[in-house]
């Protein structure tokens, strides 16, 4: 198996189960890797309960909630030590629609692409179910990161992504400093730097159905000063790239 999708958790049991059997009925074969939190609700027994069904499923439990990025980066190095190819991640709630991973690694397998980014603003706002001021929030803070860091990224904190192999190799996310929101924005910037070629497909994004939003204002605080912190840096760290 050349591709995997990355996908934390921390009380997702409503969601979790549907997630899985969606991505393994995919005409595209994806491995799943569930990053758990010690969810209080179950959700890493669940997990654990479906794969002997499902032998494209794994599991890495943490003791506790240490920052979005930080999951990503364990689920990075897993993927690291393996033979994937292609690496994806996406939320556990649906507001990610499954079926676009297929475009996503197409985009990098077939289409050339080292980063591809599913998009909420390439082409026009596609956001269901969000009130107002979080799609304005949403928005401008991506009109902010364009502004510091000059990326030609429209969706600049979208959390549907793949990656070729040797991106994550060269970016060695064990070095990205930021560990919540922005630590999305700083991946894509580090890519950016590095001259690897980033596209954006768009995608509609939904609102979680059920379970309970991580978001709150305190993330977006803590956006600001990391684009701020990690532009800054740029200017004293020359990037290169190592092949594997």
């Amino acid at each position: 198996m050349s591709n995997l999708v990355i996908i934390p958790t921390y009380n997702e049991k409503e969601n979790i189960t549907d997630l899985v059997k969606a991505i393994s009925s995919l005409i595209v074969p994806f491995d799943i890797l569930v990053i758990d939190d010690n969810s209080p609700d179950g959700t890493a027994q669940i997990v654990k309960e479906m794969m002997p069904s499902f032998p494209n499923l794994h599991i890495l439990e943490r003791p506790g909630k240490a920052g979005l990025g930080r999951a990503y980066i364990a689920g990075f190095e897993w993927a690291l030590q393996r033979d994937y190819q292609y690496i994806c991640e996406m939320d556990a709630d649906f507001s990610h629609d499954p079926n676009d991973l297929v475009r996503l690694q197409q985009a990098c397998a077939r289409d050339g692409a080292d980063l591809a980014i599913g998009s909420r603003y390439i082409s026009g706002v596609n956001v269901i179910n969000w009130p107002m001021g979080r799609v304005l929030m949403s928005y401008i803070a991506s009109i902010y990161v364009r502004l510091i860091t000059r990326m030609k990224i429209m969706d600049t904190t979208a959390g549907f992504k793949c990656y070729r192999r040797e991106v994550l190799i060269n970016i060695d996310p064990g070095h990205i400093r930021s560990v919540g929101y922005c630590f999305q924005i700083e991946m894509k910037f580090s890519a950016w730097r590095l001259g690897y070629k980033i596209v954006e497909i768009p995608i509609v994004f939904t609102d979680r159905k059920a379970g309970t939003s991580k978001m709150s204002g305190g993330i977006f605080s803590e956006a600001v000063w990391g684009v701020l912190r990690m532009k800054i840096v740029s200017f004293f760290k020359k990037p290169h790239r190592i092949e594997e």
